[in-house]
């Protein structure tokens, strides 16, 4: 799969291709980051682009997708046991 195939997808479309494992976040974000550094020196539409934040929160999130329920259980409760100990 290239930056092309995945250039205007749906969310349904990314969301099944997430859950038959054809795709992942990561490949996802380094496809779109590929496709910014390629085309933005002529269409100058972004500013900055945080391409490592952007992988990193790719990564979360596809340990979040992939990761067992017995563990999605878990993050869950320790993201809401950080938000209310703020």
């Amino acid at each position: 799969m290239n930056d092309t195939d995945l250039a205007f997808p749906s969310i349904e479309e990314v969301g099944r291709l997430f859950r038959k494992r054809k795709l992942s976040p990561v490949e996802l974000t380094k496809l779109m980051l590929g496709r910014i550094e390629r085309l933005n020196p002529k269409l100058n539409a972004y500013i900055t682009v945080t391409a490592e934040l952007a992988l990193a929160q790719a990564q979360k999130a596809e340990l979040e997708l992939f990761a067992p329920r017995a563990e999605k259980d878990i993050v869950i409760a320790a993201r809401c046991m950080a938000f209310l100990s703020r």
